[in-house]
């Protein structure tokens, strides 16, 4: 509902080399900036931003944008936010295309989730005052130490890290965080919004929903607080809770493990990571995620050292929470329990995995040791060592199958695994990951005694299998991708040269006032020709946004249009030219050529019929053509 002016104010206004500055270091490299992608680990700068489109480009991942977009990326925000958030330093007041009624909704809108933040930070604080201060403190401390998370010192890693997720203490008692909203003037309704609070069966008032818990807040990818995790402590002794006024728990049920926040208007289960905030960068430095299961993991392993971890919660690992990783990195390491639950986790993660394009391998423990004790044993050099030793993910899945219990298990069992061992194979994109699997074909055929050369068969026969479903099942071909001109590979080279003058218009959109232009567009041919004409009409229409000009481009062409917008090749308006000159002689030679060869097929033709006057007509077609390319 922004509107289009001020859309158009933050991209013109907006300086990119500054924005991408703050997380980039960047140095001018002709009429682009270059340096190492934030998005992918590199050694050599291939990710340009170009001051003059507002626009940046890797050469390496292909990731591609405006300001806003950046800010999208590196911050987790929406298109709105980051609007917004380039508004407020732009000094731009933001002006939404909407009625008074309209605006007057949206404002009130905005103004309910802001107060569902605060809300989440007002109890975030509360908890850890609580931490620090509650008589009941001890029981939390004690949850802590026994975790080996006892800071020694303000400035030891163990405090960072408990600041860092703003671990906490809710109080034993029925309401003592409804009484601390209510005092601090905070709406109770909003905090039963948020899950923080619950209506009394009877009578009016509230209750708090998490009551003697060790808490985790719960942070988007702002910082801003949406949820909470609260772990279970061991009740103290009945006497203790009556002398500070409690009353003991009479039921007999034992409360849950683990209790999270429900959804709520700021908090969807299904896109949570626990931890992204705080790893962020760690995901960029190192371009690998942790994935583990539990709080206390992420908060252990962070706490000693090793902090590009993370955890979904409350739920299975969901391809919401694989699209929200993939913004840092696209490796993935999976850290799970080493019983059965985390054996059926890794199964069901390679599919989401796969879905959000994250290169997903699977480190195991040793049997008993979750990645918290694994981390309080043996320390951040322990975990390093188990986290290098992970292994592609279908590798870890047919090493599963094929595992001590295979050559035990009856004959219907071993052709069921044998069975799922080749679909696991076929169905793997990625052929190294593919080849990598095949190898245990050896292994496959000495547990089951079979050939090598059987087993070999019955993969192949399965992959050409699959490839030919997938070939029946798509609609219609890929679009074939034409290559930069480094590396075209068309047979006349046609492409190619239509490929460099788009490149000099798209370097000097100026050259479209040129006579030369109108002699491209007669010699050009298929989607070159076509981008031709999208590129003059948005210049003509003073379309100025990349992302809207590129938009605008046919498939196959599209990736050298982008690379070209962020990486200009000529610094001048008179080399820019030169080319466009220069290779439009060389199409009209193309041309010409073309002409020629059609009209000796067509001399070819006619000598058989003995038809002379034909024979002159064609000739003279030729020789004019000639001539009027020479300009004679």
């Amino acid at each position: 509902m922004i509107g289009q002016e001020t859309l158009d104010r933050v991209r013109r206004d907006a300086n990119i080399v500054e924005v991408v500055s703050e997380s980039v270091k960047l140095q001018k490299r002709g009429r682009s900036h270059v340096g190492l992608c934030p998005f992918h680990k590199e050694k050599t700068p291939s990710f340009h931003v170009n001051p003059e489109r507002g626009f940046y480009h890797c050469f390496g991942c292909h990731a591609s944008g405006d300001a806003i977009k950046f800010l999208q990326e590196t911050e987790g925000l929406d298109f709105i936010e980051a609007v917004r958030q380039l508004a407020e330093r732009l000094g731009i007041d933001v002006i939404e295309t909407a009625t008074d009624a309209e605006r007057r909704q949206q404002t009130e809108a905005r103004r309910r989730q802001q107060e569902l933040y605060e809300i989440g930070s007002l109890a975030a604080a509360f908890f850890e005052r609580m931490l620090r201060e509650h008589p009941l403190k001890d029981t939390a401390e004690a949850e802590l130490a026994r975790r080996g998370l006892v800071a020694v010192a303000p400035t030891d890693p163990v405090a960072d890290a408990i600041q860092a997720f703003r671990v906490g203490y809710a109080p034993f008692g029925w309401d003592e965080l409804a009484k601390h909203l209510r005092e601090a003037g905070s709406s109770l309704g909003a905090a039963e919004k948020v899950g923080l609070v619950m209506p009394r069966r009877s009578g009016s008032g509230y209750y708090d929903r998490f009551r003697h818990r060790l808490m985790f807040a719960v942070l988007d990818g702002q910082g801003r607080v949406v949820a909470f995790s609260g772990r279970t402590l061991d009740e103290p002794p009945p006497e203790r809770l009556r002398a500070l006024g409690y009353e003991p728990n009479n039921s007999s049920d034992p409360p849950a493990k683990y209790m999270n926040s429900p959804e709520s208007p700021v908090y969807k289960k299904r896109e949570a990571v626990f931890g992204l905030y705080q790893a962020r960068q760690a995901l960029r430095t190192l371009d690998r995620a942790v994935i583990v299961e539990g709080n206390f993991d992420v908060l252990s392993l962070h706490a000693r050292g090793v902090k590009n971890v993370v955890a979904p919660l409350g739920t299975a690992f969901t391809s919401e929470q694989a699209r929200g990783i993939r913004r840092f990195t696209q490796n993935v390491t999976l850290l799970f329990d080493p019983d059965e639950a985390g054996r059926r986790a890794v199964r069901s993660a390679r599919d989401v995995c796969r879905e959000a394009g994250l290169v997903a391998r699977v480190a195991s423990l040793p049997k008993g040791v979750d990645p918290d004790e694994l981390v309080r044993r043996g320390g951040a050099e322990q975990a390093g060592r188990v986290l290098d030793a992970a292994q592609p993910i279908i590798e870890y899945l047919i090493e599963e199958l094929l595992d001590e219990r295979f050559s035990t298990s009856d004959s219907a069992t071993q052709a069921q695994k044998v069975q799922q061992v080749v679909e696991l194979v076929a169905s793997e994109d990625d052929p190294a990951l593919r080849a990598l699997a095949e190898k245990h074909s050896d292994r496959l055929s000495a547990r089951m005694g079979l050939g090598h050369a059987e087993v070999k068969t019955v993969l192949a026969l399965k992959r050409h299998l699959a490839a030919a479903v997938s070939r029946a099942q798509s609609p219609t071909q890929a679009v074939p991708r034409i290559q930069p001109p480094s590396r075209a590979r068309s047979r006349d080279r046609r492409e190619e040269i239509g490929l460099e003058i788009l490149g000099a218009l798209l370097d000097f959109p100026e050259l479209f006032a040129t006579s030369e232009v109108a002699q491209a567009a007669a010699l050009l041919e298929g989607d070159v020709a076509a981008g031709l004409a999208a590129l003059r009409q948005a210049h003509e229409a003073g379309i100025k946004d990349s992302e809207l000009v590129l938009a605008k481009l046919a498939a196959a062409i599209h990736p050298f249009a982008l690379a070209r917008t962020a990486a200009p090749k000529h610094e001048s308006l008179v080399d820019a030219k030169a080319e466009l000159v220069g290779n439009l002689r060389k199409l009209e030679s193309f041309d010409l050529s073309r002409e020629k060869s059609l009209g000796m097929s067509e001399l070819q033709q006619l000598e058989k019929t003995g038809n002379v006057d034909d024979e002159l007509t064609v000739l003279r077609r030729v020789w004019d053509k000639a001539r009027e390319r020479r300009g004679v």
